[in-house]
C-alpha cells in the first residue's frame, strides 16, 4: 500500500518498519523541500536565467553547468545550488534534458538522447563563453547519463571537474524509483499514467539490470584526465545500497568519493534534499576549486 504524494511511511508501504520509523520525518522534509523549491523557481525570474552575458573570471575560468535529475528541472533542482555558486564567482549554467510528454519535469526521454542534449549544450556553453572546458555537477540521474556523454560522445575531452551528487551510477531498483516519484510533487501522477515506459522511457533504462546499465559499464565508469567526486548519503531511499553511488578508485584516474555522513555523522539527509544540503554544496565549491 503506498500513500498518494508521500514517501515510504512506518509500516504501509515498505518492508522496513524500524528504517521508515526514524526515517520519515526526513523523507516528510524532502518532500516539503521539493515542493517549495518548485514554488521559489515558479516565481523567481532573476534566478532562472543563467550567466550567458556574464564574462567569466580569472579566477574560475570554467563554467559550471548543473545537471538535473530524473523528474526534475533546471529551476527547482538548483534553487540552492545557482545563489551559492554565483556568490562564490562561479558563472552557472543549466539545461532541461528528457523532456518527454511533460512541459514541467524533466530528465524523462531516453538517455542516450539527454546525454546528446547534454553534448549540445555544453557545446553552445563553451562557443558563447570561449571557455576550453566546462565543470560538471549532476545530480541522481544527472550524475550517471553525463558518463555517457564523457565516455561515449567525446565529452572527456569537454570537462575538467565532474561531481556526482547522489548518483545512480550502477542504476537503480523499481522500488527506489518509486521512492522517488513520491518525493516530487507531479511525479506520481505521471508514472500513474498507464504504461511507465511509455511516459518515462527512461525509467526501465535506469533500473540496475536494463541493457543500458551494461552499455554503461563496458565504457569503464571513468576517463583519465577528468576529476571525479561523489557525493553520497547512508540514507538514500532511491539509490541503494547507497555504496552504489561510488566510482571505482583506478590507478592513474582522479577520484574522489564522499559520504555524507563521515563529514556530519548526526545529518540523515534522503536522496531528494541532497542538492538543497549546505554540507553538500561546500564539498561542490572544494572540489570546482581544483
Amino acid at each position: 500500500m503506498s500513500l498518494p504524494g508521500l514517501p515510504n511511511l512506518p509500516g504501509l508501504n515498505s518492508g522496513n518498519i524500524v528504517t521508515d520509523v526514524t526515517e520519515a520525518p526526513h523523507r516528510l522534509h524532502a518532500v516539503a523541500q521539493a515542493g517549495a523549491a518548485q514554488t521559489i523557481a515558479a516565481v523567481d525570474v532573476d534566478g532562472g536565467a543563467d550567466d550567458w552575458d556574464k564574462p567569466l573570471t580569472e579566477e574560475h575560468p570554467r563554467p559550471v553547468v548543473l545537471v538535473h535529475g530524473t523528474f526534475g528541472n533546471r529551476g527547482y533542482t538548483w534553487t540552492s545550488a545557482t545563489p551559492l555558486l554565483r556568490d562564490n564567482g562561479y558563472r552557472v549554467f543549466r539545461l532541461d534534458y528528457g523532456r518527454h510528454l511533460n512541459p514541467v519535469i524533466f530528465g524523462l526521454g531516453d538517455i542516450k538522447r539527454s546525454a546528446q542534449q547534454l553534448s549540445d549544450f555544453v557545446d553552445e556553453v563553451l562557443s558563447r563563453t570561449g571557455a576550453e572546458k566546462v565543470d560538471l555537477v549532476g545530480f541522481s540521474q544527472g550524475g550517471m547519463m553525463p558518463r555517457w556523454f564523457i565516455g561515449a560522445l567525446g565529452g572527456a575531452a569537454k570537462v575538467h571537474n565532474y561531481v556526482g551528487i547522489a548518483p545512480s551510477h550502477h542504476g537503480v531498483t523499481a522500488q527506489g524509483l518509486m521512492n522517488l516519484a513520491r518525493q516530487i510533487p507531479g511525479a506520481r501522477e505521471l508514472v500513474e499514467q498507464g504504461a511507465v515506459g511509455t511516459v518515462v522511457p527512461a525509467w526501465p533504462q535506469l533500473q540496475h539490470d536494463h541493457p543500458f546499465q551494461r552499455e554503461l559499464a563496458d565504457l569503464g565508469e571513468t576517463v583519465e584526465g577528468v576529476r571525479y567526486t561523489v557525493i553520497a548519503t547512508k540514507y538514500d531511499d532511491v539509490v541503494t545500497p547507497y555504496e552504489s553511488c561510488a566510482l571505482t578508485l583506478t590507478e592513474g584516474h582522479h577520484i574522489t568519493n564522499i559520504v555524507l555522513q563521515d563529514i556530519d555523522p548526526e545529518d540523515h539527509t534522503p536522496h531528494v534534499s541532497m542538492p538543497y544540503n549546505q554540507t553538500v554544496l561546500k564539498e561542490v565549491l572544494k572540489a570546482l576549486a581544483d
